[in-house]
């Protein structure tokens, strides 16, 4: 694949997945919603970032994904909400083209969340209070474009090991979501 092929290649090979997530989290228009976005979001970063943590990186790389736990859980703090991570991980990575299909989810994440700290600040959430992964994710959009070059500069790239992965991020986000990552609208937080 030639230049920037690879993140459109990926982008069509996981449409579907990343519409069903859109869906499932819908968009927070109050505060209620804004938790269980929030919870949601624990459970899946942590879990992801738990995996990340385990990956061998190649050594040729330099960058790294932008990690969110620890400003998810001070936001979740802030917001009285108590978030467990999901239990177990199915997403592993074995090899190059897997490690970047996964990391276009995570990082690609970093382009929405501008429009969701829009909303966030709408609601009175800071990047001091409630929204401090969202500052994070925000704050070096250098890191998706780090991202895309790393993408289309690997050697040997398998789309569809990559979108195999990507997929398989997004049906642990699913997941996250359906097991109690975005309760209902009565939903009550447990305090810390």
């Amino acid at each position: 694949m030639g230049h920037s092929e690879r993140r459109f290649a990926l982008r069509d090979r996981t449409r579907a997945n990343h519409e069903k997530l859109d869906t499932a989290i819908g968009a927070f228009e109050n505060l209620a919603a804004y938790r269980r976005y929030v919870t949601f979001l624990g459970r899946f970063r942590f879990a992801m970032d738990r995996v990340l943590n385990d990956v061998v990186w190649p050594r040729d790389w330099s960058w790294r994904p932008t990690a969110v736990s620890d400003s998810i859980a001070q936001d979740a703090k802030d917001l009285g909400l108590r978030v467990t991570p999901t239990e177990t991980s199915d997403v592993l990575f074995d090899n190059q083209s897997g490690l970047l299909g996964a990391i276009y989810v995570l990082e690609g994440s970093t382009l929405g969340a501008r429009v969701l700290r829009s909303r966030a600040a709408a609601l009175g959430m800071t990047d001091g209070f409630g929204a401090r992964h969202l500052a994070v994710m925000t704050r070096d959009m250098s890191c998706w474009q780090s991202f895309l070059r790393q993408l289309d500069d690997v050697e040997d790239f398998d789309i569809e090991c990559a979108a195999q992965a990507a997929n398989a991020v997004f049906d642990l986000a699913l997941r996250c979501v359906e097991t109690g990552g975005l309760p209902s609208p009565d939903f009550k937080a447990s305090a810390d």
